[in-house]
């Protein structure tokens, strides 16, 4: 023992605890296995006679087994010497605290024992008395999952990215297997039972952690994870472009449809239109032009426009382009501007030309005080009718006037066949487009006759509110109704056309006329009528009606003339006045 000189024949001294194995040392002090020092030099120590001869440990007691529960250990007794025959008890211990009944040389783990040290304290008897000493010690006893170290989430804590967890360090008989599931805020969210979960919506803001479950034969154990705070949202992203609706024209107003976005919090949306000379280049913004509406300008005239799509939230911001529209028309379409080839004669509520500087009717309320009214924005000043209908007479109108430049206007001078256009409490209108209504006395015409040679092509917009005809079937001495408006079409030659029976109370754009093969036609909102009429070469007129025809009852908005064939262009005039009266959905 280095330079202790053991002393088996000697004991404690006087004071020292029974049955402690002393020594001396090389500075002849008694050291003894209390860890008292007795005396300093030899000559001090006294010595109990009743405390010698207990049984003395040579060797401690010694555990085998598996440390596992369920497996059973076995205690030796170590080596020992004593007086007299030397006997053994046992006591087996978990972690240092007596296992009550648990007092023979072998010992079967339980299930208190996972996870704890066990040992076991060997007491030798002799003749003189007993001497106590613990084994060595068995840990840990494994059993079912013991959580050494915590689990670890990680991964970066915004929606739409991807955390993992690790298993965390654990102990317990083999085989442990492993089972999540991920919580917010502490409560289970549904589903999410990998060992990895990808950030949604519902997590914003909230706390984000993993339970981690360890299982083997023998039972589980549970451990949460670190927790992911706070999680951040996601940036804006929009799916497709936004959408644009409405007219590219001077006056009219656009509409901004968005495209989808996703991004957590919900993006907030916000338009910014844009004008382009070529419709892909140099956009610039349109100051304060930040709504889902715009209505186009005048400088937008010749111009492309888009809109420019933000979403935007705490996390960032997407932005997306719409497609250009087309080139912004000007305000108003004049028909004579885009078709005047051929242009006979024009009758209507709205300017028929850009270059038009006269009137659009004369009025009147009592057939002897007459009024000229102009246009206000293109089509009839209708707060000039209101103003002369202030007294709640009706107003009627005594003339239209010919806007091709001709000066045959049409014109009424008996009072009681004029039509009317104000009934005295409002302005007559179909469609919200001011019109004029003959109540099947009403009739005007041209006083001069306009002569057309060959070809020839007429439209009108007309609503039908009774039984008047589109087309008379009578033979009128080679002259035949149009439309029954106040004209006839008077052809060098005898001519007879059959009726061609229309539906009432509709609104309707007619095409009729004469191709260049002397062929005769008849089109209303879209859908062609053959009038079965035969061949003329002779040269048209136009004047007024033979008495013998009924006359019209409904309301008349638009009557135009052309000498020329109009069958291959009649759709496209037709949708230039349709794109006005929205009389028909092409």
């Amino acid at each position: 023992m280095n330079d202790k000189n053991y002393i088996p024949s000697r004991t404690s001294p006087k004071g020292g605890r029974r049955g402690c194995l002393c020594w001396e040392t090389s500075t002849y002090s008694i050291e003894c296995c209390d860890g008292s020092v007795r005396a300093q030099g030899i000559g001090s120590v006294y010595f109990s006679e009743e405390d010698s001869n207990l049984p003395i440990n040579l060797s401690p007691p010694v555990i085998s087994g598996t440390a596992e529960r369920g497996e059973t250990l076995t205690s030796t007794t170590g080596t020992w010497t004593g007086t007299g025959t030397i006997t053994f008890a046992y006591q087996w211990k978990r972690d240092n605290v007596n296992i009550s009944g648990a007092t023979s040389s072998t010992y079967v783990l339980v299930a208190d024992d996972d996870n704890t040290s066990i040992t076991c304290v060997v007491t030798a008897t002799d003749d003189v008395g007993s001497t106590s000493i613990s084994s060595n010690a068995i840990s840990p006893i494994l059993g079912s999952p013991y959580n050494l170290v915590a689990p670890v989430a990680s991964g970066t804590g915004q929606v739409g990215q991807t955390l993992s967890t690790t298993n965390g360090s654990w102990q317990g008989i083999a085989t442990i297997t492993f089972t999540y599931q991920w919580r917010r805020d502490a409560s289970d969210i549904s589903g999410a039972t990998s060992s990895t979960y990808t950030l949604v919506a519902d997590d914003y803001a909230t706390d984000i952690d993993c339970m981690v479950t360890a299982t083997n034969t023998l039972g589980s154990a549970n451990q949460d994870s670190n927790d992911i705070a706070n999680i951040a949202g996601s940036v804006p992203v929009i799916s497709g472009v936004p959408t644009i609706s409405g007219t590219a024209k001077v006056g009219e107003t656009l509409t901004a449809t968005a495209a989808s976005v996703t991004g957590t919090p919900t993006p907030t949306d916000t338009f910014q239109w844009q004008r382009s000379d070529d419709g892909s280049t140099g956009w610039a913004n349109i100051s304060g032009a930040t709504s889902t509406t715009y209505t186009a300008v005048s400088a937008d005239e010749g111009k492309y426009l888009r809109v420019v799509q933000t979403s935007t939230n705490e996390a960032g911001s997407d932005t997306a382009s719409s497609a250009s529209t087309a080139q912004v028309a000007s305000a108003f379409d004049f028909l004579f501007d885009n078709y005047s080839t051929g242009v006979l004669a024009g009758y209507s509520m709205r300017k028929l030309s850009s270059t038009y500087s006269g009137e659009c009717i004369e009025v009147t309320q009592d057939g002897l005080t007459f009024t000229d009214i102009g246009f206000s924005n293109n089509v009839l000043d209708e707060s000039a009718i209101n103003t002369i209908a202030e007294n709640g007479d009706p107003v009627y109108v005594s003339k239209v006037y010919d806007q091709s430049g001709s000066g045959e206007d049409m014109v009424q001078t008996t009072f009681s066949a004029m039509p009317q256009i104000h009934n005295g409490t409002k302005i007559l209108e179909v469609n919200n487009k001011p019109a004029l209504y003959y109540d099947g006395t009403d009739f005007m015409q041209v006083n001069n006759q306009h002569i057309i040679s060959g070809a020839m092509g007429f439209y009108q917009v007309n609503y039908n509110t009774n039984s008047g005809r589109g087309f008379d079937s009578s033979d009128q001495s080679s002259n035949f109704t149009l439309l029954n408006f106040r004209f006839q079409l008077k052809l060098a030659g005898t001519q007879k056309l059959y009726t061609v029976s229309l539906p009432y109370n509709n609104q309707r754009i007619w095409f009729g006329g004469r191709n260049s093969s002397n062929e005769f036609l008849a089109k209303m909102n879209g859908n062609t009528y053959d009038l079965s009429a035969t061949t003329s070469t002779g040269d048209v007129k136009i004047e007024k009606l033979g008495s013998s025809v009924s006359y019209y009852d409904g309301y008349i908005q638009e009557f135009v003339i052309y000498d020329n064939d109009q069958e291959s262009t009649s759709s496209d005039v037709i949708t230039q006045i349709n794109d006005f009266y929205s009389v028909f959905t092409p």
